[in-house]
């Protein structure tokens, strides 16, 4: 095996990737990177800094935090730093080896501090929830998607399901019912690969360069956030935080997308004609204006 975290100093994707390089040869399925798994590696990797480990400790964030995951989660961590040296390497084999090179593997978290490397690895796990960090979008697999096309998924989300909820809530409050416009639906997707990038959620506000491109679109309101799980729930939590933009009669338009459970979702107002098709089923049902 190489040396994978010396390669990828602080980068956890990167580190998985090269994990799921070294599986590949072995013939071995690929794991993703667990949100977490990583929380928990954080906790452990802490308590390594303050000298205070006590392995009895990770028994109990495996109850409370892991086991929830799956009726059978089996988890292990262990605690590297990294050497410059071949004997980095010997260790690496020699601790966790075994572990890593286990068919039954699904999932790591991975947290570094100061060089210091805390691994979690589990199998077992029954109750996927968002895979919010993946080293490869392609190991994301969003629960409604049917194969290679998707009639009702886009942007990492089923389109139709978020546009049908929202524009129920509209209508029982009187208020014409949402279009998807491209040029949003775009902006919402460059805004979660920028947070995925980034590893949280933020608005990255360039509402001025939105209207340059399209002068139909006079205004906007932008929302983000993290721990995306289905369509209806995305639209339940941007209700529950800005159900007063959401409900506005002036926000006709719409761009959502989501990715490594980052989500954004845009309002806009435009002057060109919106949505006929209220609770469309699928993908080309969906009324969409650019």
């Amino acid at each position: 095996m190489t040396d994978a975290l010396e390669s990828h100093s602080g980068n956890p994707q990167k580190i998985v990737e090269k994990i799921n390089t070294d599986r590949k040869i072995r013939n071995l399925k690929p794991v993703f990177l667990h949100r977490a798994l990583s929380d928990v590696a954080q906790v452990m990797g802490e308590r390594y800094a303050n000298a205070n480990p006590n392995p009895s400790y990770f028994d109990r964030l495996v109850v409370n935090r892991l086991e929830p995951l799956g009726t059978s989660v089996s988890a292990s961590y262990t605690t590297l730093r990294v050497f410059k040296n071949d004997k980095y390497v010997d260790r690496l084999k020699q601790t966790i080896k075994d572990t890593l090179f286990d068919s039954s593997l699904e999932a790591v978290g991975v947290y570094e501090a100061a060089g210091v490397y805390t691994l979690v690895l589990a199998s077992g796990l029954t109750n996927y929830p968002v895979i919010e960090m993946s080293p490869d979008t392609a190991q994301y697999v969003p629960p409604d998607y049917t194969g290679k096309y998707s009639t009702t998924v886009e942007n990492g989300i089923n389109v139709p399901a978020f546009v049908t909820a929202m524009n129920r809530e509209r209508r029982n409050t009187g208020v014409d019912v949402f279009a998807v416009h491209t040029l949003l639906h775009k902006e919402a997707w460059k805004q979660v690969v920028q947070m995925s990038k980034q590893g949280h959620s933020s608005v990255y506000d360039n509402d001025a360069d939105v209207c340059i491109l399209d002068t139909s679109v006079r205004e906007l309101f932008q929302t983000a956030g993290d721990g995306f799980q289905t369509a209806k729930l995305l639209v339940d939590s941007v209700l529950l935080s800005y159900g007063s933009i959401a409900l506005d009669q002036k926000y006709n338009a719409i761009g959502v997308a989501q990715k490594d459970g980052y989500w954004s979702v845009i309002f806009g107002s435009c002057c060109k004609s919106v949505g006929r098709c209220a609770y469309p089923q699928t993908l080309d049902k969906v009324d969409y204006i650019s």
